[in-house]
């Protein structure tokens, strides 16, 4: 086995283990409030959106950071540096927009399925709070995973997108329930 396969492989597999155990969690926090989310079944339409965009827009950060980290355009340290500044700026609009757009697609869905106004409105916002929280959660984690691999000597790139997309779909599970716990829905 060449080295470049044999580092892949041993930094890469505690990883993925990680995330299976992640993704169990996420799968237990779904199981846990099934009941509640079978009452309103446009709740569990919005867990595979809320969870793969909000892993995208991590791995789309992940990506960007790993690759200025290997150029050397930012050092694996917290403090002012405008390129991971405009990254952050970047993703937060781009999550904004989308899950603001996916919210008016539910409250359309709940319309359309007969839910009256304020509760489907309440669904919409709660798709759009539980999208941000999500994102935000997982932007923060995503610079720091890439930072702690980086510093510990290991390939950002073999580390950060399978760690941020399941941490993804856990924290979108987390959020979702939250968001729609606080609207009341």
């Amino acid at each position: 086995m060449n080295s470049d396969l044999k580092r892949i492989v041993l930094e890469s597999y505690p990883v993925l283990v990680s995330c299976t155990l992640l993704s169990l969690m996420g799968g237990y926090l779904i199981n846990a409030y099934v009941e509640k989310i079978v009452e309103a079944s446009i709740i569990l339409m919005m867990i595979p959106p809320v969870n793969g965009l909000g892993g995208n827009i991590g791995s789309i950060l992940g990506s960007r950071l790993t690759t200025m980290l290997h150029l050397g355009v930012v050092e694996p340290k917290f403090g002012k540096q405008g390129e991971i500044t405009g990254c952050l700026k970047d993703s937060l609009l781009t999550s904004l927009g989308t899950f603001a757009f996916g919210g008016l697609i539910f409250f359309g869905i709940a319309r359309a399925l007969s839910v009256g106004v304020l509760d489907s409105v309440k669904m919409s916002t709660g798709f759009l709070v539980a999208g941000m929280l999500s994102s935000t959660f997982v932007m923060l984690t995503t610079i720091l995973t890439a930072f702690a691999s980086y510093r510990g000597g290991m390939d950002p790139d073999n580390v950060v997108i399978p760690l941020i997309t399941s941490i993804g779909d856990m924290s979108g599970v987390i959020s979702l329930i939250l968001a729609m716990r606080m609207l009341g829905v």
